[in-house]
This record gives structure tokens, sequence and C-alpha cells, in this order.
């Protein structure tokens, strides 16, 4: 189950111009024909890349500053940063997003800290998040090994196409709704279904 919003934010990021308009924005916000010349673009296909970004929720107007050549010019930050996971896996492929909450930031010119501290408190981070990296990645062994048993009994029992596809989805995605909706049969029984074939 694979949402509009994840598949725009995967559209908008696999092209290179875009990641490189969002890593510009990130550092200075800025407008149209200034990110032109940053990356030596067309102020037309930059234009487009602007609007692409925007309908994904990755970037937002700051307002608008005055041109001497022309119409007043519309200024443009980053916004919605998140990350996101991709399994593929022998019995399912899922990708999700996790949005990072705005908090205020810390004040990025206070250096009391010395460098060398700062490179140290991010080579820990990094350690960290490689550990969380590495459990999870048992986990969604784990959880491929479950899947892999639980379709292999679906396909076994099941007495028609519709129960097994039932079954199947309630396993792979643990939400008797979206399975309802999905193909349009009540959420009772799907609830019926689920109850008789995986007592």
């Amino acid at each position: 189950m694979i949402d509009e919003e994840i598949l725009s934010l995967i559209s908008a990021m696999e092209n290179n111009t875009r990641r490189e308009i969002l890593r510009g924005l990130i550092l200075d916000q800025s407008y149209a024909f200034q990110i032109s010349r940053w990356i030596g673009v067309s102020q037309q296909a930059i234009n487009k890349q602007l609007d692409l970004l925007e309908k994904a929720n990755l970037i937002l107007s700051a307002g608008m500053i005055p041109s001497s050549s022309g119409a007043p010019r519309k200024i443009y930050k980053p916004t919605g940063f998140s990350t996101l996971v991709a399994d593929y896996s022998r019995n399912f492929i899922e990708i999700k997003r996790y949005e990072i909450p705005e908090k205020e930031q810390e004040n990025t010119t206070d250096l009391t800290k010395h460098p060398k501290e700062l490179l140290a408190s991010l080579n820990k981070t990094e350690e960290e998040l490689k550990k969380l990296m590495e459990r999870r990645t048992e986990l969604v062994q784990e959880k491929d090994n479950l899947l892999g048993k639980l379709h292999y009994y679906i396909n076994r029992i099941s007495p028609d196409e519709l129960t097994r596809n039932i079954l199947l989805d309630f396993c792979d995605y643990l939400d008797p709704q979206y399975v309802s909706r999905k193909y349009s049969i009540p959420i009772s029984y799907v609830m019926q279904v689920a109850e008789t074939y995986l007592k």
C-alpha cells in the first residue's frame, strides 16, 4: 500500500536537478532566476521543477521580493522534511514516510563547542543510526519469514481467489479498513474471513 503522497515524493526526489534545487534551498531561500544561475539550467526549466517540488510538498512560498527587471519574484523555502524507508523482500514490498517534526533549531552560529567536538558527536550519532538500521534489518527479515509462512498457509487453505486475496492483504497490511476499501466489501466481512481462516 503506497499512497499517492509517497509516490509523488519519490518522483520528485529521483530527479538530480530537483535534488540540487532542494539542497540549495536548504542552504538559503531563493527564487527561480537565482536558482537557474546556481545550477546552470534555464529559468523556464527551473520553474517547472519548482512547481513539481511544490506539488510534492517539499517546498513552499516564503513570500515575494521586488525585482528591478519586472514583476516581483516568488521566494521558495524547503519544507516537509522526512525519512523515507523502502523494504523490498521476498514476501513484501513496503515504502513508508516518517515525518521529521519541525522543532526550533539550535543556533548554528553558536560555536561554543569546538568543531572537533561537533564532529565526534556527529560520528556517534551516525554509529547509533547504523546500529538501529542493523536491528531494523533483523526485524524486516523476521517479518519476511513470518509473511512467507502465512502466504504458504493461505495459498493452501483458501477456497477461492477472493478469499485468498482478502487473507493475503489482511496479513500484508494489517489494516482491515484498507482491505475493505480495496475490495469494496464491508469491514465486518473482512474480519469474518480472517477469523474463519486464520484461527
